[in-house]
This record gives C-alpha cells, structure tokens and sequence, in this order.
C-alpha cells in the first residue's frame, strides 16, 4: 500500500483524472507491476475498452467522441476538453513513460504505458512515419477528419515507439478521441508472423484494419487511422471510412499496390 500511494504521487498533475491513475496502478500491481508488458493489455479485456462504452456510443451533446453512434465504438474530435492531454516523463523508476487520453477512459480509451528505453529519442528502434492528407467523411460534422499513419516495422518495439511518436510528439494526433490501430510483420530470426489490433475505444475498427491488412497481405507495416469527431453520428458507415483512409495510407507507404 505504501508503494502505490508513492506511486499515486509521482503520477499526479493539475487536470488528471487521479482516480484513473489509481485504478490503473492497482491493476499493475495486481498483476505483478510489470508496466512493459502493460502495454501489450492497453484494452483492458480485448479489442480497444473491455465493457466501458465508446466515446461513438455513449451519447450527449458534447462535440466529442460521445457523440457517435451505431454498433462497433467511439468517435472523437479535436474540440474537446482544454486540459492537458499529455503526461510526459518517467512513472515508476525511470521505465516508463505514461500518455493518459483527454477524456481518461471513460469511453473506452485505454492510458498506455511505453518503455522507457525503447521510446525515448535516442532509442535504435525509430521508424519513419508517413501520413494521409485529412480526409473528411461525406455528411459529417464540421471538425470531424480521419488521418492515417503508416510506417515499416518489424518488431514490437518500433511499433511501441510509433505508437509513443505520435502520442507524445504530434500535438494532433493527441487530441484525436480515437486512434484505432493494427500491425502485421514477421520475425526476421523465425519468420513468424505477429499481428495484433486496437482499436483505443472504436470498438470493432481494430478488427476492421486487421482485416484490411490480412485480405491486403501487407506485411512489416503499423497502420494507425486517428479520428476526431465532428458532431454528426456515421453510424456503421464509419467503418467504410476507416478501412478507406488505412487503406490510402497503405498505398502511400507502398506497402499495397492502388
């Protein structure tokens, strides 16, 4: 007990949901504190949210990811609350560095954790980035955009340290209320291939980037498609658009041919 109040202080800041912080500290602990492996378990229960609601799905009037709704997640928008949306730094010891979302997690989002070492600026694992012009869905809100990011990989840790760039480095790409994402690449020792999905609250958009990747048989490639909300509800027809801007990512990448 006394460790995680010692922690519960190292991750306190002005504008951050302290409870989230403790909640999340309790379930490290629980499960051994290995933050590392922390993020590989970013959904909490599978698929970008375990059972709390997407931001697509929870309702309201606020021009944010509560908007959207329909069957399989959240949406967002670059409009929403003005408090920080970053924590940058070390939490436990120096091992690790924290991003907690501008909502918390109450629509799904997950606070992700990244290895110290492996996503700071001198880290032998940086990849370079390409990104899709914003693309605005026919018949939505006035802020709502979707934008992929796409790079080469081939280990988990350059796809830790892409996810890492562009959550703590592109001002945009942080106030984005999802960024649903999936890789796919095989082991250079073994061949093996490796894939996995999240799709950060957009519940189902994971799934349908691991989808694309898989009938596209892209391989060594981390596609990310961030989204902000623009105040109209896609419904199902989200999806179309997702997999149509991972897609253009993918072909601007070379990774798939148009």
């Amino acid at each position: 007990m006394r460790d995680l109040l010692r922690r519960l202080g190292e991750m306190y800041e002005c504008g951050c949901d302290i409870g989230i912080a403790w909640g999340d500290a309790c379930i490290e602990t629980l499960e051994g504190g290995n933050m590392t492996c922390a993020f590989f378990d970013v959904a909490r229960g599978g698929g970008g949210g375990g059972g709390r609601r997407s931001a697509e799905m929870a309702g309201g009037t606020r021009n944010d990811a509560s908007n959207d709704g329909g069957d399989g997640g959240g949406g967002g928008d670059s409009t929403g609350p003005t408090r920080t949306t970053r924590r940058l730094g070390d939490v436990v010891d120096g091992r690790t560095r924290t991003f907690v979302p501008p909502n918390g997690t109450r629509y799904g989002q997950p606070i992700r954790h990244f290895p110290s070492d492996i996503v700071s600026p001198n880290s032998a694992h940086r990849v370079n980035i390409t990104r899709t012009r914003p693309f605005k869905p026919p018949r939505s809100g006035p802020a709502e955009l979707m934008i992929a990011h796409v790079c080469r990989v081939d280990c988990i840790e350059q796809v830790q340290w892409a996810l890492a760039e562009l959550l703590f480095n592109d001002g945009k790409v942080q106030t984005a209320a999802h960024n649903m994402f999936a890789y796919r690449f095989r082991r250079k020792d073994d061949g093996t291939l490796v894939c996995d999905n999240d799709d950060d609250g957009e519940r189902g958009s994971g799934n349908k980037l691991a989808s694309l990747l898989d009938v596209s048989r892209a391989e060594n490639v981390l596609v990310v498609v961030s989204r902000w909300f623009g105040g109209v509800r896609l419904g199902s027809s989200r999806f179309k658009w997702i997999a149509s801007v991972a897609r253009d990512g993918l072909e601007l990448g070379g990774f798939i041919k148009g």
